[in-house]
Formats: structure tokens, C-alpha cells, sequence
């Protein structure tokens, strides 16, 4: 279903240069209702529905900034087309979209939220999953066995293949696993 609203919010939801907030209450309808023609959810899950197709929809134009504009930022040739991945972006809106992501203001803010982001020192690695996914996927791979804070912590800064790659955080999670093991001795 996530997948679904995720496609919804891409597809139907123009381009523009505004918050989820200021879109039109039809145009969110109109994904609430096709939400519920496809799957069998209650009025009381609409929130929810809305909530994950907005986030979707700022993480669509994110990848959208981050991959297919701000690299080609000095070269316009590359520019006047929406990208071959996403055929569904219409001339005008992807035009506009370009130009909003170009202008001053939006440098202003990018650069903003960049610093605000370099400040974040432990990332995890969780995707879509979360938290929530990974104690799930936990409890099954081992049952019986205590899942805590620290262990979801360190689980969700690792790789798939258990490693932490990062410096900074494997230093971190060696010292929690080392007051985790001091406590239980």
C-alpha cells in the first residue's frame, strides 16, 4: 500500500513549489479515494494515508533536486527535459520545478538545511523499515531473546552485512556494547 501511495503521490500531485499544506483539498481527495478503491482501509486511516503520500511526494521532489538537478545546475542542455525515469512529468511543470530549484531562495534554504544535516553525527540505516520494522524483523531472527534500546541502537547503524562503517559510530556502539555487558556482569 505504501508503494501504491508512494506512485499516487509522484504521479498526481504537480511539481510546484509548495508545502503538502498549500496544495488543493481535491487534489489530496482525489489520492485518499483511489487509496480506498485499492485496498480496504476505514475513513479513520486517512490521516495516516495523506501524511505518507506527502512525505512521499517531498522525498520525490527531493530525489528529484539531489539527482537530476543540482549536478547539471551549470549545464542547461540537460535541464530542458524531465528526466526518461519519471515520463509522466509534464514540459511546463518540470520547467518551473527547474527554475524554482535554481533561484536564490531556494540556494538559500538548501544550503540551510545542509549544515543542519552535516550536524547529525550517528545515521542510521534503516530505510523505510524504522525502527519499528527492525525490532519485527529481530524478534524473528532471534526469538526469546530481550530486544532493548542498545541492540536496536547498534543494529540500525549497521550494514547487511553487520559492519558499521563509519568510525565515529562503530566507536559509539562499542562503548554501549561495553556498559551493556557491565551492567549484566
Amino acid at each position: 500500500m505504501q508503494s501504491y501511495i508512494g506512485v499516487l503521490a509522484r504521479s498526481r500531485v504537480p511539481l510546484v513549489d509548495k508545502k503538502w499544506t498549500q496544495l488543493p483539498k481535491d487534489l489530496k481527495e482525489h489520492i485518499w479515494e483511489a487509496v480506498q478503491m485499492a485496498y480496504v482501509i476505514g475513513e479513520g486511516c486517512k490521516k495516516m494515508v495523506l501524511s505518507s503520500a506527502a512525505k512521499k511526494w517531498k522525498d520525490f521532489k527531493y530525489t528529484l533536486t539531489r539527482q537530476f538537478i543540482l549536478p547539471f545546475a551549470n549545464d542547461k542542455e540537460k535541464l530542458k527535459e524531465p528526466p526518461q525515469l519519471y515520463k509522466f512529468i509534464e514540459k511546463s511543470q518540470w520547467d518551473g520545478f527547474v527554475a524554482s530549484r535554481l533561484s536564490p531562495n531556494f540556494e538559500v534554504v538548501h544550503s540551510e538545511q545542509k549544515q543542519r544535516r552535516e550536524k547529525l553525527e550517528y545515521n542510521h540505516r534503516l530505510s523505510r523499515k524504522g525502527y519499528v520494522g527492525l525490532e519485527d524483523q529481530l524478534e524473528e531472527t532471534m526469538p526469546g531473546e530481550e530486544i532493548d534500546r542498545s541492540l536496536l541502537w547498534k543494529k540500525a547503524r549497521e550494514d547487511k552485512t553487520g559492519n558499521i562503517l563509519d568510525l565515529k559510530v562503530a566507536k559509539k556502539a562499542k562503548l554501549i556494547v561495553s556498559l551493556t555487558n557491565s551492567v549484566l556482569n
